[in-house]
């Protein structure tokens, strides 16, 4: 029996951070804990200051920014020794699980050489992986089978070809060795309008994360439209404003429906934008990491990271985000208790309670032990 060599990732190993691009976090910020029992600091490593620029206002003129998106994933790299045998030409099959019996494995076939690159891996994640090497099809020989893990600073950002800005909500840690659950909700810029998915972005946001619902909260000047087949993906459009404005008035509407198709397990996996996927759309992930037990460290590392997207920087001094921030956590008050309070604010203006336990049980799952 011929066996087949693995060389990266080494068999136990925890991977480098899976974002191209560091954003800069305060050093004087909480550390939460990670998976791996380290700190989560950064989404990658501590970026030079002077690399950056915060903006006192967020794009507000309506012009698309031309800068390089970083809003980026880095791929995991596997190598394996190639098989020369001089009989011909061999193909090889990289199979990747988060299980060690291989159930419901990622497969990618048909390889030419033996090196291969992966994207959109879970976070903070044990995988298993191995090789099997074929000649015309026919099994020729099989490694053994190793494992890694992937490394668990969030965010879980995800290539789609045409937009940016495009994140997994899960990853962050919780509270009693919890975790926000992966792969189940996802927020994004738009997918038509100022810029066009691709035909492999739309391939990416419904054949390999699955979406069923894109929950578009651009409002009717933007002239909403869906971008998806909707016949694999409902289009449900909930006009929105965004920071103190979703807190008050009419925006406490439009958050009591935004809540409601959180609340629907049928409704996952979801993907859910407005134009830029920062300030509407990072007031109600602001809300609902907030509702989940994010740390307040993590909430503004989560909103500063759009910073790396083509829409401009946001920043944490940002009188509106501050002006949000405070209402859950008054000055001189602590800001540790953000779950309570936002529930408590939810339960005032209406949301049921059986819609915020719903919401918790669809995205806040325990931490593996790896």
């Amino acid at each position: 029996m011929v066996d087949i060599k693995l060389l990266d990732p080494p068999n136990g190993s925890i991977t480098a951070p899976l974002q191209r691009y560091p954003w800069m976090v305060n050093e004087e910020m909480p550390k939460g804990n990670t998976a791996d029992g380290g700190t989560l600091a950064s989404s990658c490593h501590q970026a030079d200051p002077e690399a950056f620029r915060y903006l006192g206002e967020p794009l507000l003129d309506g012009s698309p920014v031309t800068s390089e998106d970083r809003s980026l994933p880095r791929a995991v790299s596997f190598s394996w020794d190639a098989l020369l045998d001089g009989k011909g030409p061999v193909s090889y099959d990289l199979m990747i699980s988060q299980d060690r019996d291989f159930d419901d494995p990622l497969i990618l076939k048909d390889l030419s050489a033996p090196r291969a690159e992966v994207l959109h891996l879970h976070i903070a994640t044990r995988y298993y992986w191995k090789v099997i090497a074929r000649r015309s099809g026919r099994w020729l020989a099989e490694s053994a089978t190793w494992s890694f893990t992937t490394h668990a600073a969030p965010p879980r950002w995800i290539r789609v070809p045409g937009t940016t800005n495009v994140r997994d909500m899960g990853g962050w840690p919780l509270p009693n060795n919890r975790i926000v659950r992966q792969g189940v909700l996802y927020r994004g810029s738009e997918l038509n309008g100022h810029i066009q998915i691709t035909d492999e972005g739309k391939r990416v946001l419904v054949h390999e994360l699955g979406i069923r619902t894109d929950l578009d909260l651009r409002g009717n000047t933007e002239e909403a439209d869906p971008a998806l087949d909707q016949n694999r993906v409902r289009w449900i459009n909930i006009p929105a404003v965004s920071y103190h404005g979703m807190l008050e008035g009419e925006g406490q509407q439009d958050l009591r429906q935004v809540l409601q198709v959180l609340a629907e397990e049928s409704n996952y996996p979801i993907l859910f934008h407005c134009w830029g996927g920062a300030d509407r759309t990072g007031t109600v992930a602001f809300l609902l990491h907030a509702l989940l037990g994010v740390s307040r460290a993590n909430l503004i590392h989560d909103y500063e990271l759009t910073s790396l997207c083509i829409w401009g920087e946001r920043s944490r001094s940002y009188w509106k985000f501050q002006h949000m921030m405070t209402t859950f956590a008054p000055p001189g008050e602590g800001t540790d208790q953000f779950a309570e309070q936002v529930a408590a604010y939810l339960l005032s203006i209406g949301v049921t309670q059986e819609t915020i336990e719903a919401i918790r049980t669809q995205l806040i799952v325990d931490r593996k032990d790896r």
